[in-house]
């Protein structure tokens, strides 16, 4: 790798050895229909540290930082760091994403729950991220964390910090990536709060992604504002046709993937002489001219976004020619026969948690609409139909649920409760966010529905029971799997998550990852056995969940 100072910043150049067949990628990874869809949260996360909160008045004092490296990296070349919101979690934990942040030696952060959700660096923001990024880095093992170059990325409200951060550190920051999120310099008085001053986050790139069904044709106004203010702000912007908000997609993490090597790639540039422009997405519509290096582009640069290279604007041009002209169509949900009904409310569907006997698992089914809804006003504008209109549907009825995030499991129409390390057991309740999806066929577009079912974290009412939870010896490296031992004084089964560390749950087996070549030993790991308990007839209380804890020697 060879670097070049420019203005104070590092620019990175290496080469590129992986060249990706765009248009036959996207086109692979939307046609996948999902069956049978997991919890977000089961992926690995080899080390966690408590959040020292700067702030003078922490919101989220019990907050962790999550960190993964890639299983063969030798030396960390980037950090991604989110904040927990929605969508960031999908996104860092897509196997594939995974894959190609291992080839970039571009390691994760995960912040849960959030620490500075605005990151507003007047109130020790700042301090608070630069002290996880050393204390994982001390018990990691991989001391370069401390100071290597920072790639924020957020979801809707969580989506400005990372700009905060570049505005704050521009030294420090590779690029920012906001996805459904505002742009750089809007201001608000609840997260976007105005603090820069004469700070500013020119050279450094910055993405911005938005579905079809949140308004992404006119969305653009706005970053194409503030890309004329701003001449020297490097911002792209990816329209995704036939998404949403909530639900995160593979390509769209494949591309943010791209997006993530070419950063490392290019490092902090002057969009004014380097770079393509290509003309911004436009529902239904093909562009109207040819996209073209900055100083060679004959469309109206105005109407235009930038980006890294010719490579970037295919991506991004196959990415957004898809479901150009098809029929809209739109699913919804069905609760014991019942449909659940739209709310203009920002989830829309609300189906209530109504547990079968076990006490974990409901069941709903998700269904076609055959007229267009009124309770919402966001279904006439995603269809551009009236109210009550008569709408058709794909042949097919490969209707599916993807679960966004939260503590559940989803198997067909069935969701059961399944707890994780997103979830804060000092809560009240926790939301179970999911989404109905098709994928549509050659007449349909695909459709994507988001709902939310919200479950007590603790059942309070009836027997109380008690969870034992056999301790665990401290392993020696090389070791495969270890069993876990836990029962409950109420006869009912214990589920398992690991909190942190090299292993992953498959029954009551803790099954052993591999560990990064520069790991510090010993490496800790961290399991909870937990028992969720029984709301109906005969009621029992949810168990104190109990932690063990052992190191791999």
């Amino acid at each position: 790798m060879k670097h070049v100072k420019t203005r104070n910043r590092v620019v990175r150049e290496v080469s590129d050895k992986h060249t990706m067949n765009i248009r036959v990628l996207f086109s692979l990874v939307f046609l996948i229909v999902i069956t049978f869809t997991v919890s977000a949260q089961t992926a690995v996360w080899q080390w966690a540290v408590p959040v020292r909160n700067f702030a003078k008045q922490p919101k989220n004092p019990d907050a962790k930082a999550y960190l993964w490296i890639p299983e063969k990296c030798k030396h960390v070349k980037a950090v991604l760091v989110a904040q927990h919101n929605m969508e960031e979690i999908s996104i860092m934990e897509d196997e594939n994403f995974r894959i190609k942040m291992a080839e970039l030696d571009v390691v994760q952060i995960w912040v849960c729950p959030s620490f500075n959700h605005g990151f507003d660096f007047t109130d020790g923001a700042w301090e608070t991220l630069e002290g996880f990024l050393k204390d994982l880095a001390s018990v990691s093992g991989y001391t370069e964390l401390a100071s290597a170059s920072l790639i924020g990325i957020g979801h809707s409200a969580a989506a400005s910090w990372p700009y905060y951060l570049a505005a704050y550190m521009p030294d420090r920051t590779l690029a920012c990536i906001s996805v459904s999120g505002q742009w750089p310099y809007v201001r608000d008085k609840w997260l976007n709060l105005d603090i820069w001053g004469e700070r500013n986050i020119d050279y450094i790139p910055c993405l911005e992604t938005m579905g079809e069904y949140e308004s992404a044709h006119t969305w653009s106004n706005e970053g194409l504002k503030e890309r004329k203010e701003h001449p020297l702000l490097p911002l792209s912007m990816l329209a995704c046709p036939a998404e949403g908000h909530f639900a995160y997609s593979p390509g769209k993490a494949e591309y943010i993937a791209l997006y993530i090597k070419k950063a490392l790639q290019y490092g902090h540039v002057d969009p004014t002489k380097t770079g393509w422009l290509a003309e911004r997405w436009k529902k239904n519509q093909p562009p109207t001219c040819m996209p073209a290096p900055v100083a060679e582009y004959k469309g109206n640069p105005d109407d235009a976004f930038w980006f890294f290279d010719k490579e970037m604007v295919e991506a991004t041009q196959a990415y957004q020619a898809r479901f150009r002209n098809m029929k809209p169509q739109l699913v919804g949900v069905v609760q014991e026969g019942k449909p659940v009904v739209q709310r203009d409310s920002h989830l829309q569907l609300h189906p209530v948690f109504l547990p079968q006997g076990d006490g974990v698992s409901f069941h709903l089914t998700p269904v076609f609409l055959d007229t267009v809804p009124g309770d919402s006003p966001r279904l006439k504008n995603w269809t551009d139909l009236p109210v009550g209109t008569r709408i058709g549907h794909a042949a097919d009825n490969s209707i599916c649920f993807e679960m966004i995030t939260g503590p559940a499991v989803i198997h067909n129409h069935t969701f059961k409760v399944e707890w994780n390390r997103s979830i804060s057991w000092a809560s009240s309740k926790a939301d179970i966010v999911f989404a109905v999806r098709h994928p549509g066929d050659k007449e349909y577009k695909p459709i994507v529905q988001q709902a939310q079912t919200t479950i007590p974290v603790r059942n309070i009412d009836g027997v109380p029971q008690k969870v034992s939870f056999a301790a665990l010896a401290d392993v020696k490296r090389g070791i495969k799997s270890v069993t876990l031992q836990a029962s409950s004084d109420n006869g009912l089964p214990v589920g398992f998550y690991v909190e942190s560390g090299p292993a992953r749950v498959e029954g009551n087996q803790l099954i052993f990852t591999p560990i990064p070549p520069r790991a510090v030993y010993p490496v800790k790991v961290t399991v909870v056995a937990w028992q969720y308990g029984r709301s109906g007839e005969p009621k029992i209380q949810t168990a104190e969940p109990i932690t063990q804890t052992f190191y791999i020697l």
